[in-house]
C-alpha cells in the first residue's frame, strides 16, 4: 500500500510540473513510460480520449495531450533564437523554380544576329497585343466600321460598298470615319500592305460579310496560319487577294486558298520559292476555273509535263 501510494504521489507532482512547464513555455513535454508513470496509468491514459489544447507561441496550433507533435524538417524552420542577416529579409517566401534558375545561368548573348532575333520578337509580341481583338470597339461601332478604324489607324485604307473613293491617313495623320454606329455602311475592300499585320489583327476584321478584296503584300508575318484564317472569315465573299512577297505562306497555305470558292484573282508574286508552287497553282487552277493566278508563270510546257 505504501509503495502504492508512494507512486501515485509521484505521478501526481510530475503531473502538476508537466502543467506548469507547458503553461509557461507553450511546449510539449511527454511523460517517460517507466520511469515517472506506471503501467496501470499509461494503460489509462490510451484508453481515454485525446484532449486537445492551444499553444501560446503559435495560436490556432492543436496538440494532442498524450502524442508526440508532428516531425518538422529543421531545414524549412529557423529557430527563433537564430541569428538573422539583413539579406534574410531578401529571401524568398517560396522555393525559386528550376526552369528560372536555368534561364539566370545561361550566357547573354550579344552577336548581331542574336540581338536582331530578340529585338524582332519584341516587335512580333508588341505588335500582337496592339492588334487584339477590342469587344468594346465592336459594341459601339459595328463589325464594319471598327475594322475601318483598326485598319486605317494602322497606315491602311478601305473602301465602302457603292463607295469610288478610299478612307485613309493624310499627310498629317487625320481621317475621316464615324464614331458611332450607322446602319448599312459595310467595307468592300481592305488594303493592309502597309500594316504589320499579325496574325490577332485578323480577328479584328472578322465578320465583314460583303469583304471583297484583301491586300496583305509585303506583311512579313502572313502565313499559313493567317492564311486559313482568312479562308475561314471570307470563304464565302473574297474574290481578289494578293499575298505577294508573303515569304512565310509555304505550299500548305497556298493548297488551302481553294477554300476560297468566289476567288477570282490571286496575286503571288515573290513566292516562287515555295515548293512546287506551279503545281499548286494548276490544282488551283483546276478546282477554281474563274481564278486568274498572277505573279508565277505557270503555264509552260516543262510545268505541264512534270504535272
Amino acid at each position: 500500500m505504501q509503495v502504492a501510494a508512494l507512486r501515485y504521489q509521484n505521478t501526481f507532482k510530475m503531473s502538476v510540473v508537466c502543467c506548469w512547464t507547458r503553461h509557461l513555455c507553450g511546449k510539449h513535454l511527454t511523460l517517460s513510460r517507466g520511469v515517472c508513470s506506471s503501467a496501470v496509468l499509461s494503460k489509462k491514459e490510451e484508453d481515454t480520449p485525446k484532449k486537445e489544447w492551444v499553444t501560446h507561441h503559435h495560436e490556432g496550433e492543436k496538440m494532442s495531450w498524450n502524442a508526440p507533435k508532428e516531425s518538422v524538417d529543421v531545414r524549412h524552420e529557423m529557430p527563433h533564437s537564430e541569428w538573422r542577416g539583413l539579406l534574410h529579409q531578401m529571401a524568398p517566401k517560396k522555393p525559386v523554380r528550376i526552369d528560372f534558375i536555368n534561364y539566370m545561368q545561361r550566357g547573354i548573348d550579344l552577336r548581331p544576329s542574336s540581338v536582331k532575333k530578340w529585338w524582332g520578337n519584341m516587335q512580333t509580341e508588341a505588335a500582337a497585343k496592339d492588334q487584339m481583338y477590342k469587344a468594346e470597339r465592336v459594341a459601339a461601332l459595328g463589325f464594319d466600321l471598327a475594322a475601318a478604324h483598326f485598319v486605317v489607324h494602322r497606315g491602311g485604307r478601305v473602301r465602302f460598298k457603292d463607295a469610288k473613293e478610299w478612307v485613309e491617313q493624310d499627310e498629317d495623320g487625320v481621317y475621316e470615319l464615324s464614331r458611332h454606329y450607322e446602319p448599312g455602311v459595310y467595307i468592300e475592300e481592305v488594303d493592309a500592305s502597309k500594316i504589320n499585320l499579325v496574325y490577332e489583327g485578323l480577328e479584328s476584321m472578322k465578320n465583314l460579310k460583303y469583304l471583297k478584296s484583301l491586300n496583305v503584300s509585303g506583311c512579313a508575318h502572313i502565313d499559313d496560319w493567317c492564311i486559313d484564317r482568312i479562308c475561314s472569315q471570307f470563304s464565302g465573299t473574297l474574290e481578289h487577294l494578293d499575298i505577294s512577297r508573303c515569304t512565310k505562306v509555304t505550299e500548305r497555305g497556298i493548297g488551302a486558298l481553294v477554300r476560297l470558292r468566289q476567288l477570282r484573282t490571286l496575286n503571288l508574286a515573290g513566292l516562287e520559292g515555295v515548293k512546287d508552287v506551279r503545281l499548286l497553282c494548276l490544282l488551283l487552277r483546276d478546282d477554281l476555273p474563274q481564278l486568274k493566278i498572277s505573279g508565277i508563270s505557270y503555264l509552260n510546257p516543262q510545268t505541264l509535263e512534270y504535272a
